[in-house]
């Protein structure tokens, strides 16, 4: 018979003490719950499991594959809208653009923040051509030839491709500002350059 001492009891919840004391605080000798525990060792081997086969098995490619798929399919869809947006656009609907003062106003605050470095803050130009004549350096001074210029760029003359960074609907806006200052008389205009359309 072993004469192992009896563990104290706590005198409300009859439940084992330890023998420790905090301040006059006893702590209670009750085990964690099976299920609370089962959760945590399975959590446990889950993540050993996740971070062989991710980091040191797979080298992390699975999860850069995952999003490479999503950046590409991101891509397309992006694309496909670009190209549903060209689709629907034509010379008539930018020169609706034009004479809709909203649009208008839209297209100027993106040509102040973007192109007013090169072409002037009135599109009289400034290293880049006047942009109020009917003279052209590039394109035949449409709107969607504007607009392709504005998009695709022409980098031997230096004009940047603006479609990366700017939206398709900023990039609308722009040409519509551009095609209703047409004509417009600019405080201190740069000569003609180009051909005349």
């Amino acid at each position: 018979m072993s004469h192992e001492p009896k563990m104290a009891r706590d005198h409300l919840t009859n439940d084992p003490l330890l023998d420790h004391d905090y301040d006059g605080i006893k702590e209670l000798d009750n085990p964690l719950p099976g299920w609370w525990l089962g959760t945590f060792y399975i959590a446990i081997v889950f993540a050993a499991f996740y971070f062989t086969w991710h980091h040191i098995i797979g080298d992390g490619h699975l999860v850069q594959k995952a999003y490479e798929k999503q950046w590409a399919e991101m891509q397309a869809a992006e694309l496909a809208k670009s190209a549903a947006q060209m689709a629907s656009l034509s010379d008539d609907t930018l020169l609706k653009g034009a004479k809709d003062s909203a649009v208008v106003a839209a297209g100027k605050d993106k040509f102040t923040s973007t192109c007013s470095s090169c072409h002037g803050p009135d599109g009289g130009g400034l290293i880049g051509p006047n942009l109020t004549d009917v003279y052209w350096i590039n394109g035949d001074g449409k709107p969607l030839s504007i607009l392709k210029v504005i998009k695709e760029g022409v980098t031997a003359k230096g004009m940047p491709a603006w479609g990366p960074v700017l939206s398709q609907q900023d990039i609308s806006n722009v040409t519509s500002y551009i095609v209703s200052i047409q004509g417009s008389k600019p405080a201190n205009p740069k000569a003609p350059q180009g051909e005349k359309y």
